[in-house]
């Protein structure tokens, strides 16, 4: 049987132009994978013919046509237009997540949960290509640079409206922009759009935005903007419109309840035209062993993270099958080295629980192999990844001769938070650490969180000495190390003034060349200065019902606009 690290690789030689899509057909078949798991990748890593190597992986924001998208202003497709046509209709889909969501007004939490659904709901300004290796380019908007300190967007068309009948129009973009600087809102995208000092509306379908410094990472930061209508926001409030929300996309809200259920029904005026599924209802059910059993019962059509133990069991049911896909999602355990006291303060600790702990043991064995190691703090699918990192080798008796180094004592205690159902084995591989920590001598207290508790604990600096995340889509340098390596940003638990000076003039830097010498830097410093347990690279499992046609993807989107019925 082959490796996931074989599989991973040619993954990885297809999104970085090492191989032709035909090759990669025959590497991948060789390896045991089945016709539609290597067309769900084909289909998520975009782009090329049979015979030419793929276009390099780009999306990033620091590179090339990626920062700067151009063209006549039409977006490109994703599936998300003229799903109702020949392709018939879903009367009902039905999605089953573990948790609710945070709010439905965007531009507010980093939080997928969260913005799996309002993605439904809301447009973005920009988007990211799933058919063009997840390069970001126009949607509702066009991004132009005028120089390195202007931007102007220009709306893709004069007709699209709000599901209330407003206009999408420049003040739109302008408010929902005012949205998410301001301080009040207290919204996680804030520092992402901070570097804009000031956002004039030029005409109604031109904006131009100035910035303090370069700031080329700019269009994926517009990728994460979803536009409200400023009129309903101003009469309604934010409290109203956050559980009451009205965008431009493919579905409009019908009905939440809080922890059991969010309705939402086609928009029949979709700019794009009408998508194939009438009714949308994302079901939250906390428990995966519920989640499975709706699904294997018909009352769902797609759950994610299936354990790896039950993939024979959907693939046997004659309802259900098992969608995998290397996703974009990285996990890790921050080592909070930012607090008063705290002993992951000393590199020499933190640097002992990364040759301490068996990585690759609990990818084995708790995953079966259905996730890949990372090196350092990128996955091998981000194209901006470092390649010449090497993961910590497994070796406890360095790792023991450090703490000796650093003064720990045998049974000095750490506080370890974990979510749990978040995401794949969660509570299995949190375990699974502690059991490794506990043989170093350490005496680990596991502190299992529901999710929103989970986050709001890393938020507020509530946290033990170490906690368990994930983070994703880390598609570009940029949006993972910037945000969980600068001390104050929203999810960090790390700071290190040297590293963050090099984040700040890499994030700076127009050539893409220096601006890739610099995240490498930067890539090695965290690694070297042990700024996490570096762990795996998520492997994504969807149970689909058999009656849909949907094909995941990379970035782990549930956008609905491109489902159909599935042909018998």
């Amino acid at each position: 049987m082959s490796s996931p690290r074989d599989f991973n690789g040619i993954v990885y030689d297809l999104l970085t132009g090492r191989t032709s899509r035909r090759e990669f057909i025959k590497r991948a078949a060789a390896l045991g994978l089945s016709a539609s798991a290597i067309a769900a990748i084909l289909a998520a890593c975009g782009g090329g013919s049979d015979d030419e190597a793929t276009t390099p992986a780009g999306g990033s924001g620091t590179g090339g046509s990626a920062q700067t998208p151009t063209g006549s202003g039409t977006p490109t497709g994703d599936g998300s237009s003229g799903s109702g046509g020949s392709g018939g209709t879903l009367d009902r889909l039905v999605i089953a997540l573990g948790a609710d969501a945070r709010t439905l007004i965007p531009n507010t939490v980093v939080d997928a949960t969260t913005n799996w659904q309002i993605e439904n709901i809301f447009d973005p300004v920009l988007r990211r290509d799933p058919n063009n290796d997840f390069r970001v380019g126009p949607w509702l908007g066009e991004l132009t640079s005028i120089d390195d300190l202007t931007w102007e967007i220009k709306i893709v068309r004069d007709d699209i409206k709000f599901h209330n009948g407003e206009p999408f129009d420049a003040e739109s973009i302008k408010v929902s922009l005012e949205y998410a600087l301001n301080p009040d809102n207290n919204s996680h995208y804030l520092e992402r759009y901070q570097p804009i000092t000031n956002i004039e509306v030029v005409d109604p379908m031109t904006v131009r935005l100035t910035t303090s410094e370069p700031y080329p990472i700019l269009p994926t930061r517009l990728a994460d903007l979803y536009p409200i209508p400023p009129k309903y926001l101003e009469e309604k409030g934010i409290e109203y419109v956050s559980q009451n929300p009205v965008g431009t996309g493919p579905f409009k809200f019908k009905e939440w309840v809080r922890d059991e259920y969010l309705l939402l029904e086609r928009n029949p005026d979709y700019w794009r035209g009408p998508v194939a599924v009438e009714t949308l209802e994302f079901r939250y059910i906390p428990e995966f062993s519920s989640r499975l059993s709706a699904l294997l019962a018909g009352e769902v059509d797609i759950i994610k993270d299936v354990p790896v133990d039950a993939i024979e069991r959907v693939n046997s049911s004659g309802i259900a099958r098992a969608e995998e896909i290397p996703s974009s999602r990285i996990n890790y355990v921050a080592l909070v080295n930012n607090r008063e006291g705290s002993i992951m303060a000393d590199k020499r600790v933190r640097q002992a629980i990364n040759y301490g702990v068996n990585v690759d043991a609990i990818i084995d064995g708790v995953f079966q192999g259905h996730a890949t190691r990372m090196a350092g703090a990128l996955s091998k699918i981000n194209p901006q990844v470092d390649p010449s990192i090497q993961p910590y080798p497994y070796d406890p008796e360095k790792a023991k001769q450090l703490l000796e180094e650093a003064g720990i004592q045998p049974g000095t205690e750490i506080i370890f938070d974990s979510p749990q159902g978040r995401y794949p084995m969660d509570t299995d591989a949190a375990q699974a650490i502690a059991a490794e920590l506990e043989q170093l001598g350490f005496r680990v207290t596991v502190q299992y969180n529901e999710w929103g508790t989970h986050l709001d604990k890393i938020v507020n600096r509530r946290t033990g000495d170490i906690f368990y995340l994930g983070w994703g889509p880390a598609l570009d340098a940029e949006g993972t190390l910037r945000y969980l390596f600068v001390g104050d940003s929203t999810y960090s638990g790390y700071t290190n003034p040297e590293v963050e000076a090099v984040i700040a003039e890499a994030s700076q830097t127009v050539d893409p060349e220096k601006a890739q010498e610099l995240w490498n830097q930067v890539q090695q410093m965290v690694w070297e200065d042990a700024g996490w347990l570096f762990l795996w690279q998520q492997h994504d499992i969807y149970g689909v019902s058999n009656r849909v046609d949907w094909t995941p993807r990379v970035d782990e989107s549930l956008f609905m606009g491109g489902a159909k019925p599935r042909e018998s």
